[in-house]
């Protein structure tokens, strides 16, 4: 399969200190790639990076064979979407509201309410609280709510940091069935994660990162047959 995303050399960081070293990367169009490891070695700055938030300091960058530009909304314009972790929604706007902000840069005006209704479909809840003030949901709607904005934005591309962080069993399920959803139709989904049990019936290529680089990569079956090097990274 072809790239949707190819990375090489990456580095970054914030201010004075790098955080990402030399990050080679790619990832296949229409798959989904979990990004696994520790807290605090660099997965959510790897998104943040290759959003727009965080500057590139060295490397390069392609996304659909073109280089992105320097900033997030041209990325997003370009179909590179972020979720990012907390969701950072919009406490006064409806659940509705929220959704919609995710169609600033969509020229298919007229497909919006297909996409709003499949959203509706996968999260029946969010259905249910169209209405309802975004500050007032519990911390597993706000979680819908986020992934459902970026898939709002309909972009070629979305990257999901941390889906399941802090959330009850049944509302992680419940997000993961929907992920499942969107891997069933050949979506191209970037994904953050801690624990790789959670994403292991989703995606197909895992990635680990450690110390800002990559330290290991493989599939699932490799992912199966790792036990020691996970238990060495993850504790597990």
């Amino acid at each position: 399969m072809a790239s949707i995303l190819s990375i090489q050399g990456l580095c970054s960081g914030y201010r004075n200190q790098q955080v990402l070293t030399d990050i080679d990367l790619e990832i296949e169009e229409g798959s989904v790639t979990a990004l696994i490891g520790p807290n605090g070695h660099g997965k959510s700055t790897l998104l943040k990076t290759l959003s727009g938030l965080i500057p590139t300091w060295k490397g390069d960058t392609q996304f659909l064979g073109k280089a992105l530009g320097n900033n997030a909304p041209d990325r997003a314009r370009a179909g590179l979407i972020l979720v990012p972790q907390g969701d950072q929604l919009f406490g006064g706007m409806t659940v509705e509201e929220n959704l919609m902000m995710g169609t600033f840069a969509r020229k298919d005006r007229d497909a919006v309410q297909d996409s709003l209704e499949t959203v509706f479909t996968l999260f029946p809840r969010l259905k249910e609280r169209r209405g309802q003030r975004a500050e007032s949901l519990s911390g597993g709607e706000r979680r819908m709510v986020g992934i459902g904005r970026g898939m709002m934005a309909n972009g070629k591309m979305m990257m999901i940091d941390e889906p399941s962080l802090g959330l009850a069993p049944l509302i992680i399920e419940q997000i993961y069935e929907a992920l499942g959803h969107l891997a069933n139709q050949d979506r191209s989904i970037l994904v953050v994660e801690e624990n790789p049990s959670r994403v292991a019936n989703v995606a197909s290529a895992f990635h680990l990162m450690d110390g800002g680089r990559i330290a290991w990569s493989g599939n699932t079956n490799d992912l199966a047959n790792s036990s020691d090097l996970l238990k060495t990274y993850l504790g597990g």
